[in-house]
């Protein structure tokens, strides 16, 4: 007991640490828990040595002759501590970087991926860590993402997304569900054990946008916006009205859904490409901004689902919290957690290019994020963006 007569968390029963410890899903997580210190060791067991089963390989979705592999990485925050100085100086602050980290299945090394894409990156910052030491760095996962990937080179393609559930360092390896959204918008699922992939049957012949894991369950949303739940027999149970017919996306409906879990809550959010600009009052738009390719991105709109109500209400700001929309995960993150990069923003990336764009929701512009490699860190400076180039209203598409 301390001086203030409160007594250290190392002297709670253990019954008390071990549910503490049963509610930590990640590997990580476990093993800084388990080292801090004897009593709260012994409260719960190490991790299982097929606790990391990624990568492994399943059935391929439209061969089930040949297979694929699944591999999984997690987005993180990263704080690192400060560097010693040899000239007596103080040492520079520790600093938190937004990096994707993915265990090799040889030796549980780390390789550190691009944000956007899987990409390793190779040359770091000179002030980044030249070796983890995951005693003195804190280490936040923010999401996971799922990849289907050939054995040779490359990811599979067709697949629009992938996510697994549950997965948790404490789940049986033939516990969790493979999900995936193909090209065509239909919904698979493979299970341990299984031959080959199942497909949603699906009367109406929705077509999904995104999947998501929401409060331990898999969710997914249609071209209009409805989110539906897929229970644990396959079958799909309505969640939520549209946001194209509930009133809050104002009877309009953007070019493609996002879900993204942000406070607990779960947002959709609406992308608007430019071949959607029929839908809008074109010459009030184009006063104010550049005219947009066919394929482009030139607006978003947010959502959130309000449970107690049944529905949905436009975001106009989205505070110090910022989304990423990445082709494999979509998360949300405090820029109080991260800083060094602008808050009340959506970071995308279009499919025909590698530039990551900005988009504001304060001033509704899009402009170019800089920084190399897609590493993200607090040091920097306060504006990490450049205006987009785009073409001019002036100018003619031929088709």
């Amino acid at each position: 007991m301390d001086r203030t007569g409160r007594r250290p968390w190392s002297d709670l029963p253990p019954e008390i640490l071990s549910m503490i410890g049963k509610r930590l899903d990640a590997r990580m997580d476990v093993l800084r828990f388990r080292s801090a210190c004897s009593s709260f060791r012994s409260s719960i067991p190490p991790p299982r040595r097929d606790a990391s089963r990624f990568p492994f390989s399943i059935p391929h979705l439209q061969s089930a002759s040949s297979s694929v592999i699944l591999c999984k990485s997690a987005v993180c925050v990263l704080e690192t501590p400060g560097g010693a100085s040899d000239s007596g100086a103080p040492s520079p602050p520790r600093s938190r970087w937004l990096v994707k980290l993915q265990e090799s299945s040889l030796g549980g090394d780390v390789q550190l991926l691009s944000l956007f894409s899987q990409r390793r990156i190779t040359y770091l910052p000179r002030n980044f860590p030249k070796v983890i030491d995951s005693l003195e760095s804190r280490i936040v996962e923010i999401c996971r993402e799922y990849r289907l990937e050939y054995s040779t080179s490359g990811i599979v393609p067709g697949i629009r997304k992938v996510v697994v559930s549950p997965d948790c360092v404490w789940t049986d390896l033939d516990e969790p569900g493979v999900y995936s959204i193909v090209e065509d918008g239909r919904l698979a699922c493979w299970k341990y054990g299984d031959e080959n992939w199942t497909y949603l049957d699906d009367q109406h012949g929705c077509s999904y946008d995104d999947i998501i894991v929401y409060e331990g369950k898999v969710c997914v949303v249609d071209w209009s916006g409805a989110v539906s739940l897929i229970d644990s027999s396959f079958r799909a149970q309505k969640f939520s009205p549209s946001i194209c017919s509930d009133g809050g996306g104002g009877g309009s409906c953007g070019d493609c859904k996002h879900l993204v879990v942000s406070g607990g809550d779960l947002y959709v959010v609406d992308r608007y490409l430019g071949g959607n600009l029929a839908r809008f009052d074109i010459d009030a738009f184009m006063d104010d901004f550049p005219y947009p390719s066919f394929n482009e991105t030139f607006d978003f709109r947010v959502y959130r689902l309000d449970q107690r109500c049944g529905k949905w209400a436009e975001v106009k700001s989205l505070g110090n919290m910022a989304f990423f929309l990445s082709k494999h995960c979509s998360y949300a993150i405090s820029m109080h957690e991260l800083g060094g990069c602008n808050g009340n923003c959506i970071y995308f990336m279009e499919n025909t290019d590698s530039d990551v764009n900005v988009f504001s929701l304060e001033d509704r512009t899009i402009k170019w994020l800089i920084f190399s490699d897609f590493l993200m860190s607090t040091q920097g400076t306060s504006d990490l963006t450049r205006p987009k180039q785009m073409p001019s209203r002036s100018e003619e598409y031929v088709d």
